[in-house]
Formats: structure tokens, sequence, C-alpha cells
């Protein structure tokens, strides 16, 4: 099997081959930190960090970067809102914002969270590099890309001139073209500002994610990760930047997009103030919930998110802390033959695997899952396993579950029984394996009389305790 990724720039699914043998480059778009991240982010965020987790179970290097916007316009506005200096700002959430990513699980995972501030002299020389070239140009301290310049400019966007102009969000007369975009902009009374050959000033958005991956990668790199909604205008300009002072083609082989988390209809944005922070879902769920949650969407597709659907994650996730108990119950120090069970993992494993080398397929991939615990379910109802059968299906469980950042977790200890209430079990799964059905449901009546009632389920009999 190969891996095979939908790759944006193409829009076609292509054999993943890196640049340098088992050497993966890969940059996602992160954070801009003036407000704390919702689970918009959090959905772009667990969907890569599932895709890093891929890569490394195939037996690739991955160098992983996921950068933070310290320096932006938002930032600036907030922190005069709050009477605060934006850096200090920009500190408070971008430690926020780490938190988050530790309690999800794809911290540990990142190798480099570069900030804007600390490579602004490498900005400044890439900008300094497409001014030499030709592709910008300088008014009034201001520097701007000629989009006009560059050639494909839109292969990416694959859109029309026509739409250029009608997206394009910056009007300045002084510019040439008026979808050309800022590079640097001169610094305006009471911002925070850097020298440079054109005067006090800051870095446009664009030229950050360029000039950090240049000096972390080099000119050209495997994988390119960010939400839809960053197609156009960012990735595009990230392109024309890059290959325009560089000159290497093509700037990043493999181009990801997630689909966004809508809200009521609407993408949820800081902007909007339409959002769910990811502390504040965390607040009510595990984060093995909220991963599981958002496995169970292609990364392509968009989410409309409803936080009532984080109940069936919580269900599921729990039906599968609950095979991995039963299967602990249902060890023996016997040995078995169950050929059957091998077998079953096996084809999980291949099945699995053929899931997610189809693009990162996730819902496919826990389908599979899911089906081997309810198959492992079904069989240690009838009879008792070895334990190192048990083992085995414990360790794939886990393993696979690892792949999408889930099942990490202790499994559930039920709390002791009466012996005459174990002695009762025992006999009704008896009943129940003779089809004793009417013994079965005079012992479930004498179990009840105790004080614990029972359910009988997909997983095996589940209990509770009850007044008598």
């Amino acid at each position: 099997m190969v891996l095979k990724v939908f790759n944006t720039l193409t829009r076609r699914k292509e054999v993943f081959k890196p640049m340098q043998g088992k050497q993966v480059k890969m940059f996602v778009c992160g954070q801009t930190v003036y407000d704390d991240a919702h689970v918009g982010h959090a959905k772009t965020y667990v969907q890569f960090d599932i895709i890093a987790r891929w890569l490394k179970h195939l037996g690739y290097d991955v160098f992983y970067a996921q950068n933070i916007t310290d320096v932006d316009d938002k930032i600036i506005k907030r922190a005069q809102e709050k009477g605060v200096e934006p850096l200090s700002l920009a500190k408070h959430y971008t430690q926020r914002f780490l938190a988050n990513m530790e309690a999800l699980e794809v911290k540990h995972n990142v190798n480099l969270f570069p900030t804007t501030s600390e490579y602004i002299p490498q900005m400044i020389e890439q900008i300094q590099t497409l001014i030499e070239k030709g592709f910008a140009y300088v008014v009034n301290g201001d520097v701007y890309y000629d989009v006009t310049k560059f050639k494909d400019y839109t292969k990416l966007s694959r859109m029309s001139i026509e739409e250029l102009k009608k997206h394009r969000i910056e009007p300045d007369p002084r510019k040439r073209n008026s979808f050309d975009f800022a590079l640097w902009k001169s610094q305006k009374p009471g911002e925070l500002a850097w020298d440079s050959l054109w005067g006090k000033g800051r870095p446009g958005w664009h030229i950050e994610d360029t000039a950090m991956t240049v000096t972390i990668f080099g000119p050209q790199y495997d994988l390119h990760g960010g939400g839809s909604d960053l197609i156009f205008p960012h990735h595009t300009n990230e392109i024309a930047q890059a290959e325009a002072a560089t000159g290497k083609q093509p700037f990043v082989k493999y181009w990801l997009h997630t689909g966004v988390l809508n809200l009521k209809g609407e993408k949820m944005s800081k902007s909007l103030k339409n959002f769910v922070t990811i502390s504040e879902a965390l607040s009510r769920y595990d984060s093995e919930v909220l991963r599981l949650y958002y496995a169970s969407t292609h990364y392509r597709k968009r989410i409309d998110f409803d936080e009532k659907d984080l109940e069936r994650p919580k269900a599921v996730l729990q039906y599968f802390y609950n095979t991995l108990r039963n299967v602990k119950h249902a060890a023996s120090s016997e040995e078995d033959t169950l050929d059957e069970v091998e077998t079953l993992l096996t084809e999980t494993q291949e099945k699995f695997a053929e899931a997610m080398n189809n693009d990162f397929n996730t819902p496919l991939a826990l389908t599979r899952l899911h089906a081997l615990a309810r198959q492992v379910n079904k069989i240690i109802r009838r009879q008792k396993i070895s334990l190192k059968l048990a083992d085995n299906i414990v360790l794939t469980l886990r393993g696979l579950g690892a792949i999408l950042g889930i099942l990490a977790g202790e499994v559930p200890i039920e709390e002791e029984i009466p012996e005459e209430v174990e002695r009762l079990l025992q006999q009704r799964e008896g009943a129940r394996r003779r089809k004793n059905w009417k013994s079965a449901d005079k012992l479930r009546e004498e179990i009840r009389k105790l004080g614990y009632l029972l359910e009988d389920t997909d997983e095996g009999v589940r209990w509770r305790k009850i007044d008598a």
C-alpha cells in the first residue's frame, strides 16, 4: 500500500513522495494570538496532528513547524483596547494557546512554534530581495507585491483577475494594482515598529510564513497545511513571495487544507464573536472526546458544530474503553486456539492502514476500529481467551487508537460486587449461553432484588447498583 494525499495545487490525489528520502518537512499555519483559540482552530490542529502521527507510523522522519503570529493588526487593536503592550498581550495568549495544544495532545508532535517577532530580520531580507528582483515596490515607507509580475499567481486558488479585485481588502490609491498586497506597513502613531531600509514599520501577514520556512527548511519543502479559508489570499501569496524570491519551484510539493468549522451556518471566527473556545470545550469534555469528534469527519470536509454532537464520540470512546475492560476480564491462564481473532486483528490493521493511506480517511479508519471492538465483544461473551491473545487485542486497539490520539487512558475499573451477586451473574451467563432465557430472566430478577440492575449490550453485561 502507498500513501496518497489530495493536493490542493493539482486538485487530485497523488502518491506521497517527499523531496528527500524519508524526511518530511511539514508546516501548518498556526494561531494569531489576540484571543483564545476556539474549537474551529482545534479541528485543523488535531487533524494535522493525526496526519503527522500517521506519517511517523509509516516510518517517515517528520519535522513539524507551526507558526504563531504575534505581530498583527488585530493584536495591535486588541492591545490598544486593553491598554497593554501588543507583544505582552500576544505572549499571554501564546501561553494559553500552547496549554490548549498540550491538553489536546498536539504540542509534543510539533517540533517548532516559530513566532513572527523572532523572524523580523529574515522578513526584511526577503522583502528586499523581492524589491531588487522587481516583484515589489516601495510607496512612502510601505512595500507592496506587484501581482502582475508573478506568472501563475492564481494557480493555487484558480481565481480570475476579477475575483481578485473583489476579494482584496487593502484599499490604497497608491498601489499599482488594486489586488497588490502589503509586504511591509509603515509605522502609524503609537504602533510597535522595527527599523528597515524603507523606514520604521512592521511586516505584512503573508511574508512571515515564507521567511520562516525558507529559514527553517530552505527554499522548498514537502507539506503545507492550513484551513481551506487560507487558500486565498494567504497561501496564494506565500507561493508568489517564495518562488519569486528564491527562484525555486515548487515552493511546496503538497498543499493540504482542512474544511472549516461552522456555527449556525457561519464559519466559527473570533472576529465574528461566534465561537466556543478550546478551554470551554475541554472544561466539559475529555480531550480524547474532542479528538474523536474531529477524527469522525474527513479532514477536508466541513463540520457544522453543535455541542450536543459531542455526546456521540463520548459514548463511542466509552465503548472502546469498556471493550478494553472486557478483554481484561475475559483473559485466562488457559491456552486457546482462536485463530479467528488473530486473523481479525491482522485484517483490521490492514484495513485501517488502507483507509489512512487513502488521503487520511479517519472516519473509515474509525469504522474499522469499531468493527474490531464489536467482534471482540461478541467472542469474549462466549468464552474466555488466553492472556497472550488478550494482550494482542489490547495492543491492537490501543496502537491504532494512538494514531488518532485516543485510548491512552486508564481502563475503567468496576466496583467489586458481592460474591452472591457474582455467583448469580455467572449462572445467568451460563443460562444465556444455553439459550435458557426463562432461567436467565429469573436470575436477573434475583440480582435486581439484591440491588443490582443488569443491562445486556453488544460489549457484554453491564450492571449498576440501585436501591434494593
